[in-house]
Formats: C-alpha cells, structure tokens, sequence
C-alpha cells in the first residue's frame, strides 16, 4: 500500500483546505500584484512628472527674476545716459561716471540673493560692473569660451563657468543679453552679462534628486546646465539623449522610464530617468506584505478548521478502529456516534452489521461442530462394520470347521475390541497409544486364528510414546490391510508386519510395515484411489480415507498419511502427527 493511500482523511481534509486556501490567495494576489503594479507605476510616473514641474517652476522664477532684473537695467535711463556719454578727457569725471553705473548696479543686485554680478559692455567696449577695481578681469572673463559661444545670440544662458568672487572663485552660469540702449542712436549693440550663482540650480535639483536615478538641465542651445550624478553609466546618459533628441515627453524599456519637462523659459529642458527596478521595490514591499498576508490567512484558516475538521472526522475514526478490530476477528466490538447526521446512520448500520455477523459465525460455528461430529460419527461406523464383518466371518468359519474352542477365543478378543470401541466425546476420536497396541493385539489373535501362522506382529515402540495420544482406530486398519492384501496374496509362507511409533523432530511417527506382494501404484495413486474407492480396492479405501479424515480435522492440516510401497517389496504407511505437549497423557 503506497504512502497516498495510508494518508488519513483527516489529514487529505486538512491538506485541500489549506491547498484551496492557499491557491485562492496565491491566485487573487497575483491578480492584485499585477493591477497593483499598474498603479503604483502610474503613480509614480505621475509623483516624478509633478516633482519635475515643481523644479520647473522655481527654475522659471529664477528666469523671471533674472530676465526682469535684465529689463530694469536695460532700460534705465540713467544707466543708459551714463555709459553712452563720450569719454571724458578728465580722469576724475570718468572715475564718478563708472562709480555711479557700478552703484546703480549693485542696487539691482542686492534685489536677488543669487545674482552676483552685472557686467556691461558699452558700444565703445568699456566694462561697467558693480565691482570696482576688476576691469582687467573682466576683460579677460569675457574672453572665455562660455561668453563666446552665447555672444551672437540675442539672449541666453550659458553653461557653468567659475568666476572670481570676492575672495575666491565660484561657480556660476551667465545670462547674456545684446541690445541697443534707448534713445541711442548706435548701430553698436551693448552687451548685459548677469552672472547668477550656481548653487541656487543645484540647490532646486538636490531637493528632488534623490527621487530620480539622475536628473539633468540643458539650455536652448543644449549646453549642459547641471548634472545630478556624474557616474552614471555611459548607455542610461545615452537613453536620455536619445529621448531629448526625439522631442518625446516620454520614454521606456525593460529597465529604464525617462521623463522630460520643457516649460520653462528660454528653452530650458530638464530630463530625469527612473530606474524600474527602484520603482518596483515599493511594489516588492507591497508583495511581501501580502505574503505575510497569505500566511496569516492560512494560519487562521487552520485556526478556524482544525476544530471544525477534528470534530467531522472523529466519528470516522472511531468507525475506522471499530471496523480495524473487527477485521481481526473481535466481534463485540461496537461504536456510539451522536452526531446527528449520516455519519450517525452509518454507525448504527455498523452496529447491526457486526451483531448480525456475530450472530452467523456462531450459527457457523455450532453448524461446523455438528457437521463435523456427523461426520466422524459416520467414519466410525464405517470401521465397525467393516471390523466385524472380518471377525465375524472368522467366527463362522471357525464353527464351520468345529473348532469352537478357537471360536470361543476369536469371540472374546472381539468383545473385548468392541468394549474399547464403544467410546464418547473426545475419546471416541482419541486414545492413548497403548491402547491402540492392546487393541491390534486382541486383533491379531483374531487373524492368528483366521489364517494360522501366515505372519508375525513386531512391535518396535519406546515405553516413554506408549502414553501419546493418537487417532483411536488409525492402526487397525492398517495392520488388517497388510494381513489381507498384503501377507496373504504373497508367496510367502509366513509374513512380517511391524508396527513402528518414534519421534522425528516435532513430530510423532507412527509406521506399519509388511514384507507382502506391494503394489505398483505411486503415492499420488493411492491418494486417488483411496478417494474414488475403486471397487478392487474398496475395503482398503474406507479404511485409508477414514484415518486421512479424521487425521486433518482432529490433528490439523500438518498430520498426513504417506504410502511407499513397490510391487514384490512389501508395504509402508507412515502416518505423520505433530509433536504437542499435551498428548502426553492418556485420555
């Protein structure tokens, strides 16, 4: 019996509620994964989108600041007056001229706290600045190649550059602007350089950078304003080139989600990339919690069932132990189930059917007794006739040849003979085997009379069997089939019969043998005529299937009866009885 088939009910109900529990929860929470995955995806897309607008709308604030600041100077007129008037021939004019423009410039950019410096470039190319004293830095700033890439545009921004502040340099990215003064009559344009801090871009982008995988700024002419990780690998920056140039507002594949944003003024873009693997992490959490949730599930399942399930399948179990009880032959066995369902109908049938099979195994049982009385009562009554007709066919005989003292003799061992036959119960069936010997003896005294010296009885029997109990008339027949079929159909004048009982392992022997014609017929031979009692043979056959009979129902299936004999050899029946303690003694 393989494992499944020994598993319990118990067990197979606990095992499908936890399996349907299971794959129902597994099943919805793919389903919820997957549309929970959709969402959150779109949300997040949506979370960065509004994070790039809020960057948006301070980077345009800062745009307006500086473009406003840049029409306030361009069109002040004082400012206007004084850069456009000829040069002085007096160095003291032109040094309060400069030290007026330098302080009309630094009101403008003491109004913002990210512009650090305002250079203009009058049509004569004089440098006003609201730093005094750095004319010859400023000729050389202007000089770089940040100012040259945006000095033929109308306005722009150029990309970060370091420029000398106060003490020491800082970063910084320009916004130019070429124009003409009011009220000039130049075809000269003048030049307006508004240096804002680089730190008030990257103080924007560093708020929101740690929600992107990178973030970048570029002007309208594409120039790089500002970079959130330097170390980003060279295929993601090439994505996000890629996405820029196509004009797209969005962008994706297996790995990658990239956003741009273009709201700006002057033509500024910022593109930002979402890695989706960061992205799906808040999803993963959002699984595991729902792993534990499947487990919480089937724990409080089990909670629930496992009482609900035990209290089913009790009754089946008992009706299983019942029915295993009854399997190994316990008929008072009985089981009381109260469930008030089906399982109660069954045990009430179960009730019944073990009374009703109770009550056939004892009908059996009596039956089988009877039957079997009836049956060794008619092998019994087969013996005597058969053992009278021979005595007393000798007897007549006997008288018929006056010998009367001879028939006297022959009558008493009969009588004698017919005492010990008349036996009940257990002892009509058994007897010890010294009994057996005084009976073939009073026998053989008949026979002696009926053909005088035809043979000899030997008797080879240890004292210590003599008290065995064995089949009561199961050596008679025997010995009178060697007398009548064996010695007296022989040549021989006078014949030996030996009687032989010995113990051979765990088993007692009993042997006769004669020394007359034998037989030519094999042992299976025997077996079958005995059991058809062929009409030659019909005598020897009840006597030989009276003693098979009475062998296997009172000695077991282990008792058997064996014939050897070869044709002029003689004749050996060995009668085979197992060994038990308690046929000790005589009954």
């Amino acid at each position: 019996m393989t494992q499944a088939m020994r598993m319990k009910i118990r067990t197979k109900i606990i095992a499908s509620t936890v399996l349907v529990v299971s794959f129902s929860l597994i099943l919805s929470g793919f389903f919820i994964y997957d549309y929970a995955k959709d969402i959150i995806r779109e949300q997040s897309i949506k979370d960065s989108r509004t994070k790039l607008a809020q960057i948006s709308f301070q980077l345009k604030k800062i745009q307006e600041q500086v473009v406003k600041t840049a029409e306030y100077i361009v069109s002040d007129e004082e400012i206007t007056e004084l850069i456009s008037m000829p040069t002085s021939e007096n160095i003291e004019v032109d040094y309060f001229r400069k030290q007026a423009v330098q302080e009309k410039l630094r009101r403008f950019v003491a109004l913002s706290n990210y512009i650090l410096n305002v250079v203009i470039i009058s049509p004569d190319q004089d440098i006003y600045s609201n730093f005094s004293g750095y004319e010859e830095y400023f000729h050389e700033y202007l000089k770089q190649d940040w100012f040259v890439k945006i000095k033929n545009t109308r306005a722009g921004y150029s990309e970060p550059h370091p420029f000398f502040f106060i003490s020491g340099n800082r970063q910084v990215f320009s916004y130019a602007l070429k124009y003409r003064p009011i009220g000039q009559d130049s075809s000269v344009e003048s030049y307006l350089v508004i240096d804002i801090a680089y730190s008030e871009l990257s103080n924007v982008f560093m708020q929101s950078a740690q929600d992107f995988e990178q973030i970048e700024l570029f002007t309208e002419s594409g120039a790089l304003l500002l970079v959130a990780n330097d170390t980003l690998p060279e295929s993601d920056r090439s994505f996000m080139a890629d996405v820029l140039h196509s004009g797209l507002s969005y962008m994706e594949d297996d790995n990658r989600i990239v956003l741009t944003d273009d709201v700006m003024n002057q033509g500024w873009k910022q593109a930002a990339l979402l890695s989706k693997n960061k992205l799906f992490m808040k999803i993963n959490r959002v699984f595991f919690f729902y792993i534990i949730i499947i487990i919480s599930g089937i724990i409080v399942t089990l909670v629930v069932m496992l009482p609900i399930i035990v209290n089913l399948t009790k009754p089946l179990i008992r009706l299983t132990n019942a029915m295993k009880r009854v399997a190994v032959g316990d008929l008072n066995t009985s089981v009381q189930i109260r469930s008030g369902d089906e399982l109660e109908i069954l045990g009430t049938g179960f009730n019944r059917m073990v009374e009703d099979l109770r009550n056939m195994m004892e009908t059996s049982v009596r039956n089988e007794a009877v039957k079997r009385q009836m049956q060794i009562d008619l092998l019994m009554a087969q013996i005597n006739p058969h053992f009278l007709y021979n005595s007393l066919n000798t007897v007549i005989y006997l008288s018929h040849a006056n010998r009367g003292g001879e028939a006297a003799e022959v009558t008493q061992a009969l009588i004698s003979i017919l005492q010990n036959t008349i036996k009940t119960g257990e002892g009509a069936v058994r007897a010890p085997l010294s009994e057996e010997k005084r009976i073939i003896d009073k026998y053989a005294v008949i026979q002696q009379t009926r053909y005088p010296e035809s043979f000899h009885l030997v008797w080879e029997v240890d004292e210590v069997l003599l008290s065995r109990s064995v089949p009561r008339m199961a050596l008679q027949p025997l010995v009178e089939n060697a007398i009548i079929h064996g010695i007296i159909p022989s040549d021989r004048e006078t014949g030996t019969i030996t009687v032989r009982a010995y113990r051979e392992v765990e088993q007692l022997i009993l042997e006769v043998e004669d020394d007359g014609q034998g037989m030519s017929v094999s042992e299976d031979g025997w077996k079958m005529r005995v059991g058809q009692g062929q009409e030659p043979e019909r005598t020897r056959g009840i006597g030989l299937s009276n003693i098979q009979e009475r062998m296997h129902t009172h000695f077991g299936a282990s008792a058997r009866l064996e014939v050897y004999s070869q044709l002029g050899q003689g004749t050996l029946v060995r009668i085979r009885l197992p060994w038990t303690e308690s046929d000790s003694k005589p009954l």
